[in-house]
């Protein structure tokens, strides 16, 4: 039975001269004294990867812990409170994505109390801080541990293009674990490729499985792992090298086959498809906005600028002169390692066919609703940008144990090489300038977070009321967007925030939060009112008797707010039967305004049948509409 070949040889990475049994310096007494001259270049290259990794985290805290939740993540949070954490709710698909890992994450903020975005942004920077582990753990696997290495690290710990789908919590939650699978993912295939055993091949099924479990766009990363089998693992022509491939590597395919397969079985039978029809002028309009600008600025720093639109999430604008720029930037830089070294186009196909694949999944979803202008969206290119260490390691350093590996040219086609100098200062300004586009994009969520500002002054508004009568009314678009109705409602909204919020169908103190989610007391701004009693003195009477009480226009078929001035001699119950509505009314004694909800058309509104009896109820005006949250209060 065939079996993965012995382990090979793997000779150190250039500049990995020295050995892991170096002596430290010796003090004139005899006892050891080490200095970082003696430490192994592994471990200063090493300790060198986490310092840039802290450094990440410690930006990245800062981006984040400012910030807030942003519509979706209330949707996530609403679902978590109060459910099981059982099968059920894990499984449960939101917005046609399968993520049940996302979703236990959910629950435990949820469950943690009253949004909670301290746990959250803490979870999300811990989710961080394993992808950026694992992406030294990749390149270091891959081309060995060389300070080669720490410039394809600093191009993604920097890069602008990951961070929205870091600062909204909602993307985080799919983003950064396919980040951390696609590295280790990587790193554990090779190992198994370079024939370390099939305890690797576990590993690889292993870690993909959890990636599928928190984003179904991990099934990119299959074709990640097979191309690096074809193309670097295996030789000949195409037909031969995946003959050759299947013959050695048999495991992995039955592994990768039947994980695959019935993962992908499971999604398209029990999974809401987003797949929609794209025509011609949308292809071109989203491969100009994601692929000619968004991604080529974004790999060398970029995009410089934001458009601030919609608040807080921004798109990449950057000026025309600078895409022109950063796309002549990026073929010098391709141009250099073709003409220097052989086999480095492999890595470039690899690049190109990963970001085809991410436009064509948003070509064929979210944008026939969105637009073209969906590819200014870094949170659609973010596993993309973290191909860039991997593809660019490929293209640039020898991979030990790899036939295909890439090499210097015998006979270099550019004769004029950059030295360490020019790239290390090249990455330098590449990283500087995506920390300074990063910084840009956080601000935004700290100082114009609409949705931010309103859950906070609802919270204050609240203070220490131990509840309050709420109207269920609709929240501010640019606090949750319309099209996700109905968790735009203040009764999805609010209990995530406050406690114990009552949202009544009638009530004698009724509130509603004004455009800003300061509190005030409700005020009906009315389509029809009542005509004027006929007693004097009374207004329109109810007593032993049913009294209908006229109103001077007559609504359409609608969930009105009725407004009710009355004065009562006691406390009592009233019947009254408004439109399609029939309701009982608790009603105080003395003067006193009741709110109540009526559906349907209303010409009239019938109030009778006191509770107790000798009772007498003066309604002096009565008004129906809607609550409108701004109107000014009538003296």
């Amino acid at each position: 039975m065939p079996q993965p070949s012995a382990p090979l040889a793997v000779t150190p990475a250039h500049g990995s001269n020295v050995t892991e049994g170096a002596v430290a310096d010796r003090r004139p007494d005899g006892r050891g004294e080490s200095t970082w001259a003696s430490v192994p270049s592994r471990d200063r290259v090493l300790v060198a990867a986490g310092l840039l990794v802290l450094v990440q985290l410690a930006f990245r805290a800062w981006a984040l812990f400012p910030s807030w939740f942003y519509t979706d993540d209330y949707r996530f949070l609403h679902d978590a409170t109060g459910a099981e954490l059982d099968l059920d709710y894990l499984i449960t698909p939101f917005d046609s994505q399968f993520m049940p890992l996302g979703r236990a994450l959910v629950w435990l903020v949820a469950d943690s109390g009253h949004v909670n975005w301290t746990l959250a942004a803490g979870s999300t920077l811990l989710m961080q801080a394993l992808a950026s582990v694992a992406c030294v753990w990749m390149l270091t696997t891959l081309f060995g541990a060389r300070w080669e290495a720490l410039a394809l690290l600093a191009l993604y710990l920097f890069g602008a293009m990951t961070l929205p789908a870091l600062m909204w919590w909602a993307a985080a939650l799919n983003q950064i674990p396919l980040q951390a699978a696609l590295f280790a993912s990587v790193a554990c295939w090779v190992r198994y490729l370079r024939g370390d055993g099939l305890r690797w091949l576990a590993f690889t099924l292993i870690v993909l499985a959890l990636g599928l479990l928190a984003y179904v766009k991990t099934v990119l990363v299959f074709g990640v792992l097979a191309y690096l089998l074809l193309a670097y693992f295996a030789e000949g022509g195409p037909i031969r090298r995946t003959w050759s491939a299947v013959r050695r590597f048999w495991p992995a395919a039955v592994g990768a086959v039947a994980l695959g397969a019935g993962y992908t079985a499971y999604y398209v039978t029990q999974v809401p498809s987003i797949f929609a029809d794209a025509d011609r002028p949308l292809a071109g309009s989203l491969a100009e906005h994601m692929l000619g600008t968004s991604l080529v600025t974004g790999l060398v720093g970029g995009p410089w600028q934001w458009d601030t639109s919609n608040p807080p999430v921004a798109q990449a604008a950057p000026p025309d002169w600078a895409t022109h720029a950063a796309w002549v930037a990026c073929a010098v830089v391709v141009s250099v390692i073709l003409l220097r070294r052989e086999r480095a186009g492999r890595a470039l196909v690899l690049f190109c066919g990963y970001a085809a694949l991410a436009y064509l999944l948003v070509l064929t979803s979210r944008a026939p609703v969105i637009g073209g202008d969906i590819g200014r969206e870094y949170r659609y290119l973010t596993d993309t940008a973290a191909m860039v260490p991997l593809c660019l390691g490929l293209a640039t350093l020898g991979m030990p144990g790899a036939p295909g590996s890439s090499a210097p040219r015998r006979r270099p086609l550019l004769l004029l090489a950059p030295g360490k100098g020019v790239v290390v200062s090249a990455v330098t300004l590449v990283c500087a300038s995506a920390l300074l586009s990063s910084r840009a994009y956080a601000l935004v969520w700290h100082q114009d977070h609409p949705g931010a500002d309103f859950t906070q002054r609802v919270i204050d508004s609240f203070g220490n009321r131990t509840s309050a009568d709420l109207a269920d009314q609709v929240v501010p678009p640019e606090v949750i967007p319309g099209y996700s109705s109905p968790y735009n409602l203040t009764s999805r909204l609010v209990p995530l925030l406050v406690d114990d919020p009552r949202f009544p169908t009638t009530s004698a103190r009724l509130s509603v939060l004004r455009g800003d989610g300061s509190l005030r007391p409700a005020e009906v701004d009315a389509v029809a009112e009542s005509r004027p009693g006929p007693d004097e003195d009374c207004g329109w009477e109810v007593a032993e008797s049913a009294t209908t009480v006229a109103l001077d226009a007559r609504t359409f078929d609608y969930a009105w707010w009725v407004e009710i001035d009355y004065l009562a001699s006691t406390d009592t119950e009233m019947a009254a039967r408004m439109g399609d509505t029939q309701r009982t009314l608790p009603l105080r004694q003395g003067l006193h305004t009741l709110w109540t909800r009526a559906d349907g058309e209303l010409s009239s509104l019938t109030f009778g049948d006191l509770s107790v009896e000798g009772a007498r109820v003066c309604i002096d005006r009565v008004r129906v509409g809607l609550l409108d949250p701004d109107l000014e209060l009538e003296p």
